[in-house]
């Protein structure tokens, strides 16, 4: 869609006083807030939003934006966010689609480092948990470092242990990698895997996801807490 159209939604938006939802992750987390317009330039829009979400733009950079009177959800990079005032700018509008998605599924990030182990071809490979969901797992491996070349390919059935904190066993799952992704300038590579229902491990995986949906934005509340603070000492 022109740059000009987009701003008529915008300004439409404004004039009936409607807000926007806006999404963005911390830690694997959704975050997602209403916010409203406040000013609307040819270039970009200013937009209040919620104290959790500034810190997210200000970390990522970027936000996704969802309307009933928007075409589709778009996707904005922020380029000035008041952690403060609670007033960000977004540019750079791009068009993603009708859904935000997988985009905003729970995958929480562990705190401490989480030892995995991967299983396939009767071969034992360890890794480190990237993050987790109660439908996937995401694996850091140096399988390329350690044994010269990739073992692992899309598609390829896996097993995997999961040492979660909160078991004295290891978690058992079944899966198939879904996505395998070199991580720049680094050895590792990075392993999604789609698992299936394990239900002598849901209670306690679940368990873990609670624990950590709360110890997450427990964080949240204090860098939003250290970014005001630092604002508020600059001036």
């Amino acid at each position: 869609m022109p740059k000009d159209d987009l701003m008529t939604h915008f300004a439409a938006i404004q004039e009936a006083n409607r807000p926007v939802k806006l999404n963005n992750t911390y830690r694997g987390i959704p975050i997602s807030y209403d916010a409203t317009i406040i000013k609307i330039n040819q270039a970009y829009v200013a937009f209040q939003v919620h104290e959790y979400q500034a810190v997210c733009m200000a970390l990522e950079g970027k936000t996704y934006i969802q309307s009933a009177l928007l075409p589709e959800v778009y996707q904005a990079q922020s380029v000035a966010v008041d952690v403060l005032k609670r007033e960000v700018i977004l540019t750079e509008f791009k068009g993603v689609g009708q859904s935000v998605g997988k985009r905003m599924s729970v995958r929480v990030h562990p705190k401490e480092p989480v030892d995995v182990e991967i299983h396939v071809r009767e071969q034992s490979y360890p890794g480190k948990l990237a993050d987790i969901s109660t439908s996937g797992i995401g694996v850091f491996t140096f399988d390329t470092y350690i044994y010269g070349d990739l073992s692992f390919d899309k598609n390829t059935n896996v097993s995997i242990e999961v040492r979660l904190p909160v078991s004295d066993s290891p978690l058992n799952f079944q899966g198939k990698i879904i996505s395998v992704v070199h991580q720049k300038d680094t050895f590792l590579h990075r392993l999604g895997v789609k698992i299936r229902s394990n239900p002598a491990a849901e209670p306690v995986l679940q368990r873990y996801l609670t624990q950590r949906h709360i110890e997450i934005m427990r964080e949240l509340r204090v860098v939003y807490k250290s970014m005001a603070q630092n604002k508020e000492k600059v001036g």
